[in-house]
């Protein structure tokens, strides 16, 4: 089935019970959260590769959970809330923790260092978010762009140094 026919079926919803429709975005930002958690448990075991491939697959659903609510009218603050807080664990601390797995913790204290910041960097970025758009003064323009790296381009950028590695990059070669 194509995405345009799903996404047709979901309107159709329109008649169906109210927790129906408002239950599936949150489901898509659950679901990706699962993803991400699952992404630490590979990196805990050193599957750098699958813990990436979590990343991948939670940002695909992150880019979903939003267009199937504003799709089905059922935005709300609390599923806005419930994808922040799958945002901070599988694009900051799956990231982190995978690059921590992957090589940083030869650099002891330093190299963990480096991976709360990357989360903590997250965090704020994504809490600043937030605030931002319960603000009634901010200008309406702001709404249509991106504030800082979005978390799913933040955790990418996290991972150039794994993909350099595996790439050749940094082998000198």
């Amino acid at each position: 089935m194509r995405a345009r026919e799903m996404l047709a079926q979901y309107r159709a919803l329109g008649t169906s019970p109210a927790w129906l429709r408002h239950a599936l975005p949150n489901a898509v930002t659950v679901l990706a959260l699962f993803v991400g958690l699952t992404g630490l448990t590979f990196a805990a075991a050193d599957n750098i590769a699958a813990a990436i491939f979590c990343t991948v697959f939670a940002a695909i659903l992150d880019a979903c959970d939003g267009r199937v609510a504003r799709a089905a009218g059922t935005s709300s603050k609390f599923g806005a809330e419930l994808d922040s807080l799958s945002d901070v664990v599988c694009f900051g601390a799956v990231p982190a923790f995978t690059l921590y797995r992957w090589g940083l913790w030869e650099y002891g204290g330093i190299g963990w260092l480096a991976c709360l910041l990357l989360a903590g960097a997250c965090a704020l970025r994504l809490a600043r978010f937030n605030v931002a758009s319960l603000d009634p003064a901010r200008p309406l323009w702001m709404g249509q762009f991106f504030v800082g790296v979005p978390a799913p381009a933040g955790a990418f950028l996290a991972h150039v140094p794994i993909f350099a590695a595996y790439g050749g990059l940094l082998d000198g070669g």
